[in-house]
């Protein structure tokens, strides 16, 4: 079995259709991001994306010590794994993607970014079949459950509105021998 990632934009059409499948609904991704397409044995069989952290969890907070006072330099460091949706069911592949996607992104996001990887968050609509077992086999730790509301954005410098959402299972994964970013330069900021 062959395994590899493919870096594509959000908007490939292979990317775009598989996603439209995904159990999360296709929103678009906010602020930085890496795309793959997961390829095996050179066929498309899914895809999975990396992009910034979420501004706040209170237990992935806890989890990385992010604090009021690190927060802003310290979250370009997290990645959030938006999405992964696997269209091929063989054991153990979820893992192996998983894994590889953790390898691949850091190195990607550094390149992009300028910014060394300390980790991930994801998050998991809990249901009867999808308890987060695929991260639980790759040693992400299952941390807590996010408090049921996010704020919506509306493109730049519109205000945001908190909404109501269904609870989510938070997993994150520490990156050995690395650690928060301590600065940051928006990579948009210098083009």
């Amino acid at each position: 079995m062959d395994i590899k990632l493919e870096k594509c934009k959000r908007t490939d059409p292979k990317y775009q259709d598989i996603r439209n499948r995904h159990y999360v609904p296709n929103k678009g991704t906010f602020g930085q991001q890496v795309h793959y397409l997961v390829l095996l044995d050179s066929s498309v069989v899914g895809i999975i994306s990396g992009a910034s952290c979420v501004w706040s969890v209170k237990c992935r907070d806890e989890y990385f010590g992010i604090t009021k006072d690190n927060r802003k330099y310290g979250l370009p460091s997290i990645i959030n794994n938006t999405v992964f949706r696997l269209e091929t069911h063989i054991p153990n592949l979820g893992t192996q993607v998983l894994s590889l996607f953790r390898k691949q992104i850091a190195v990607d996001w550094e390149e992009k970014y300028g910014v060394v990887v300390h980790g991930f968050e994801t998050f998991v609509v809990e249901e009867e079949y999808r308890k987060g077992s695929m991260y639980k086999a790759d040693n992400w730790e299952y941390i807590g459950v996010t408090s049921g509301s996010t704020k919506t954005h509306k493109g730049m410098g519109n205000k945001s509105e908190r909404v109501v959402t269904s609870q989510k299972l938070v997993f994150a994964k520490k990156i050995k021998n690395t650690k928060l970013s301590e600065i940051y330069t928006p990579t948009w900021r210098n083009k």
